[in-house]
């Protein structure tokens, strides 16, 4: 198989594609300190896929996650899109969509996908950020690449770094536990200054919707991404619904894969901000309900704060 053939395979079901050879990124790993797992394919993809921007605001019944998070779950979109094109390639393969061990914004700058911008995330002349990367590593032996050219870089613009609410961003680095996207999703007690930040039920939008090179991105191209109804979650079935309820009502949702306790959690964070006392016998309920100590802790300190508002 040739280079230029395996790529019109994968245009086929992606906006952007980039093939290099596995051992250009694990060599360019092992330089940068980056530890990935070994991997004897012969040959690596880089595939971007976009998402569009649409904003949705909070209301007394029904909170909103980031909206990355809007339409199918990206996850199983790619690797359906994926598999859709491997099922014509006769070699063996292995895929990776966001949660795995390899480092797609490495690959994704390696293969001219994009480049890394201040903001972490990897920027696209076309689409900017609003792009999902998948990688896959395929055991054929090309003789060539495919690396695309990157002619763009974020300059001297700062937007995303004054932007960042918990100053998780700075020039030349990121602060990970800093980052809202980071601590709204970890399971653990939040800290005051934490609750007070976090404006979204799953996630952070803020350094993507600053970002110059996002002006006039973010268009509705693929069907997986038009809006479902379960973009709006309703404060009474986050706190009413049991797990399997909840994961069956808002299913095909990518907010869904920290599970549950983490959007209840986050919920509180946001009853809290708009002074909402209408859920207070919900969240008393979910207290006694919850085993999980990192929620109790977390609800019991939100909602003796709600109380005096």
């Amino acid at each position: 198989m040739r280079t230029i053939e395996l790529k019109k395979l994968f245009d086929s079901q992606f906006d952007i594609v980039g093939i290099i050879s596995t051992k250009r990124y694990l060599d360019e790993a092992k330089k940068m300190g980056k530890k990935v797992p070994q991997v004897s394919c012969q040959t690596m993809v880089v595939v971007g896929l976009s998402y569009p921007f649409r904003m949705m605001k909070h209301t007394n019944t029904h909170l909103v996650p980031s909206f990355y998070t809007f339409g199918r779950d990206y996850h199983d979109v790619l690797k359906d899109r994926i598999e859709l094109v491997m099922k014509d390639i006769p070699y063996p393969y292995q895929l990776g969509v966001d949660n795995h061990p390899h480092n797609e914004r490495l690959a994704a700058t390696l293969a001219g996908v994009g480049y890394f911008g201040k903001n972490q995330l990897i920027i696209n002349k076309e689409f900017g950020t609003y792009m999902f990367l998948g990688i896959v590593f395929i055991d054929v032996n090309l003789t060539d690449e495919f690396i695309l050219e990157i002619t763009d870089d974020c300059g001297t613009c700062r937007k995303c770094i004054d932007a960042c609410p918990p100053k998780a961003l700075f020039e030349g680095g990121f602060d990970v536990k800093k980052c809202m996207s980071h601590y709204n999703q970890t399971k653990r007690v939040l800290t005051d200054k934490e609750v007070d930040l976090n404006y979204s039920l799953f996630g952070c939008d803020i350094c993507q919707m600053v970002c110059p090179k996002n002006i006039n991105k973010g268009r509705v191209i693929h069907p997986e991404f038009e809006l479902t109804d379960k973009e709006m979650v309703s404060i009474v079935d986050l706190f009413s619904d049991s797990e399997k309820v909840f994961k069956e009502k808002y299913s095909d949702m990518s907010y869904l894969w920290k599970g549950k306790t983490i959007l209840i959690r986050n919920a509180l964070t946001i009853l809290y901000k708009q002074k909402n006392t209408q859920y207070i016998d919900l969240i008393e309920a979910s207290i006694e309900k919850h085993q999980v100590p990192w929620y109790r802790d977390n609800a019991t300190k939100i909602l003796d704060k709600l109380k005096m508002k």
